[in-house]
């Protein structure tokens, strides 16, 4: 499976449009800020054509500390899921 980061965005960004590195780095700051508040506020954000963003929680799994035997319980963590749309699939 391919994966593609920020800084292989940001370098298509700019091959696909012409922007300067300074402008595509700053069109997606503002995009990732964006989702982030939308998360945020709403804890879902759907793009029409690309997919839906959303918060999940899950309960972490515990563990044993071996040296002293302590247990330690997990806990709720949040994390972002992407659900890509079927047209992006």
């Amino acid at each position: 499976m391919n994966t593609m980061n920020r800084k292989d965005l940001l370098n298509h960004l700019i091959e696909q449009t012409g922007l300067s590195k300074l402008e595509a780095r700053w069109f997606l700051d503002q995009f990732f800020e964006a989702i982030t508040l939308g998360l945020r506020e709403f804890g879902r954000v759907e793009l029409r054509g690309l997919g839906v963003f959303k918060i999940e929680s899950r309960e972490q799994a515990g563990f044993l500390n071996p040296k002293n035997g302590t247990y330690y319980p997990g806990g709720c963590i949040k994390t972002v899921l992407f659900q890509p749309s079927t047209e992006t699939r």
